[in-house]
């Protein structure tokens, strides 16, 4: 059972809040979005089968109606051939409890999300890397990386370090310097602690003379049809990586934290709330459903030119056995996919919830993937009972022959 640490949450709370970012609304986002280990879980619930070759783990979170819920989360890690066949890493990492940043969570930006959201609305594709000159090339001064799925592509500009430099009352960029590998993180790209949408990153001075910001970093990552040409002007942040929590327009989504909040619903969560607050990938990032099969190239993201995934057709099958009632089945959603280019590797996370009852300890036990059964269909036996895979096993035993042995 996974307890989220709030360490993140409590250093947040003394940053300095940015234009349009009201403290309460913030800081009540950040918390609501964490499954809260205030929940009652029931003492007994746990996996007791695991057959994916994946880690898995439960969390709990509460919906907008301030129920609560078990969400399970099953997280593979992989590996990819040079034709993009993906296959189980031997060592499989546990899901991530709580966000981890690349440091500082005050400074620097989300390696990982946290993976216990009760529910992501769509899916969504990250990429924690570097832009890559390949293999045997000389270093450049701008490289372009492309993230290709289907028919869709995004495209991110990269260039070698560059300063600003002041020049008669005005300042521009200086020629960048040629390189062989630069991190795709948002530090990196279009921003500052005045830019709400990434105050991690550099490059935005809308507020100092072109004197005092001569010798200040300039982005290395721009769109390439948006680029930055002077410090006071605002252009778009780009990034394959993970927004924070309190960046826009990811913190749109976290609802209404005001008086009428404060007094009628705190601490649960406001009316107005929009899953999409789960969604930590930028939005040209997200697509309808992963189902499978679906090819991704990354350009220049690695020592070779192209890095290739085809993701895996995995059923992972979720059976859910409770104190009182019948057991539940179903199949948790590919709804995370995170690519390692450099490394040819990738993490996916699939994920299904059920509701919890006020009574604890109803939700007894979690089994997940593809469960042995007899040749009579029963998956075991509980309190005397047996337990079935689906209803067709389950009414094939209750029609057996008289006389049939029951176990």
């Amino acid at each position: 059972m996974v307890v989220p640490s709030r360490d993140a949450v409590i250093v947040r709370m003394g940053m300095t809040n940015g234009p349009g970012w009201p403290r309460s609304k913030f800081v009540a986002g950040v918390l609501a979005a964490l499954p809260s280990p205030l929940a009652p879980t029931g003492l007994d619930m746990q996996i007791t089968a695991n057959t994916t070759g994946m880690a898995a783990d439960l969390g709990v979170a509460a919906d907008v109606e301030a129920r609560d819920h078990c969400v399970i989360v099953i997280k593979g890690s992989f590996q990819a051939d040079p034709a993009g066949a993906m296959t189980l890493l031997p060592e499989q990492p546990p899901p991530c409890a709580t966000d981890e940043h690349y440091g500082d969570p005050a400074t620097t930006s989300l390696r990982r999300a946290n993976d216990f959201a009760l529910y992501k609305p769509r899916a969504e594709l990250l990429v924690d890397g570097f832009a890559h000159v390949p293999e045997g090339s000389p270093p450049v001064p701008e490289l372009r990386v492309t993230l290709e799925v289907g028919e869709r592509r995004k495209q991110v500009l990269v260039s070698g370090e560059r300063v600003w430099v002041s020049n008669f009352g005005s300042a521009s960029p200086s020629p960048p310097v040629p390189f062989t590998r630069m991190p795709l993180r948002f530090e990196r790209a279009f921003g500052g602690p005045l830019e709400p949408r990434n105050p991690v990153g550099v490059g935005y001075h809308p507020k100092r003379s072109a004197r005092d910001v001569d010798g200040l970093p300039v982005p290395n990552l721009e769109a390439p049809d948006e680029r930055v040409e002077r410090p006071d002007a605002r252009t778009r942040p780009v990034g394959l990586g993970p927004l924070g929590r309190s960046w826009q327009p990811r913190l749109r989504h976290a609802g209404t934290y005001d008086a009428r909040w404060r007094s009628e619903r705190c601490p649960f969560l406001p009316d107005d709330f929009d899953a999409r607050y789960f969604l930590s990938a930028p939005e040209d990032q997200h697509f309808d459903h992963f189902r499978g099969a679906e090819r991704i190239r990354c350009h220049h993201m690695a020592a070779r030119p192209v890095v290739t995934y085809v993701l895996p057709t995995v059923r992972v099958p979720v059976h859910v056995f409770t104190a009182t009632g019948p057991s539940r089945a179903g199949l948790a959603v590919l709804d995370t996919v995170i690519l390692q280019p450099h490394l040819a590797r990738a993490e996916l996370v699939w994920r299904t919830s059920v509701p919890l009852t006020k009574k604890l300890g109803a939700l007894r036990e979690v089994r997940i993937g593809e469960l042995p059964a007899r040749a009579d269909g029963i998956l075991g036996y509980r309190d005397g009972k047996p337990h079935f895979g689906d209803l067709r096993a389950a009414l094939r035993w209750l029609r057996r022959k008289p006389g049939s042995p029951r176990r």
